[in-house]
């Protein structure tokens, strides 16, 4: 089933709320109840009981590709979905009680290839500040090609972004530039990424039918590491993602790195 369809708001909604608009993202509960998260997520609980742990999502599209081939920009590079197989979410606020609990520093970030989610045609990037700790939340999930964590990644990123994320804890608010949740390639570099994944049981009854069952864990370690135990991706891919999410401390030096990459160098 099209995730599009299943979320039943249409996809520039959807669209919208994964580049890091949107109600969902915008909107904080008023003195009067307005805007209460729990009521504007409602949703979010509807599909998560009805049908986001035993129907398999497929790309959200929402009939948009007949006009607007890859509208979902967020989860494509060329003609492929996520060839690194990484899907990551970054969080700037909290729209709950509990102020946003930060695992990350922002490094830098190439915006270029988040275009379609940051509507910035010409080629532009941001170093960010490196110095102050815990800015921001990041969390994602990895999958190698042609798995069932591959077949149901629509599904984790339902309830990573929607259910566990927004409506669980009302992490909101994208980091500028970049999409608030997309193919790790889009998203900028980091120092660190939680991680979950999904456990997928299929059942056949008597009649041969097929059912399928989903939930989902932590990893039991941080995103890269994770990525690191697929046997089922390159050395060459793992480079690329270490190079995304490059490591407690690290992100001084990637950020100098990217910028020397740019052709720019610190003034004396």
């Amino acid at each position: 089933r099209d995730l599009s369809d299943a979320i039943g708001k249409g996809p520039q909604f959807l669209k919208n709320f994964l580049d890091g608009g949107t109600t969902w993202n915008d909107n904080y509960e008023t003195d009067d109840g307005d805007f209460n998260l729990y009521d504007d997520t409602a949703i979010i609980r509807e599909v998560y009981e009805s049908s986001a742990k035993n129907v398999i999502f497929t790309t959200p599209d929402g009939g948009t590709s007949a006009h607007y081939p890859q509208y979902f920009s967020n989860f494509y590079r060329g003609d492929q979905e996520c060839p690194l197989g990484v899907i990551e979410c970054c969080y700037t606020a909290s729209r709950s009680d509990t102020p946003l609990q930060g695992n990350s520093e922002m490094c830098a970030l190439d915006m270029t290839g988040a275009a379609k989610s940051n509507h910035i045609k010409m080629q532009s990037y941001t170093f960010y500040d490196t110095q102050p700790s815990n800015e921001m939340y990041c969390t994602g999930f990895a999958y190698e090609k042609g798995s069932v964590e591959d077949v149901v990644k629509y599904n984790t990123l339902f309830h990573l972004a929607m259910k566990e994320n927004l409506h669980d804890k009302g992490l909101v608010r994208n980091i500028p530039g970049a999409p608030l949740c997309g193919c790790v390639e889009q998203m900028p570099i980091v120092e660190n990424a939680d991680c979950v994944k999904p456990n997928v049981d299929f059942t056949t009854d008597n009649n041969g039918d097929t059912e399928v069952n989903i939930s989902w864990d932590s990893c039991g370690t941080d995103l890269y590491s994770y990525y690191e135990g697929l046997a089922g991706r390159s050395d060459i891919d793992k480079y690329f993602v270490r190079s995304k999410i490059v490591g407690k401390d690290q992100c001084a030096a990637a950020a100098a790195e990217f910028m020397n990459d740019m052709m720019l160098v610190p003034k004396e």
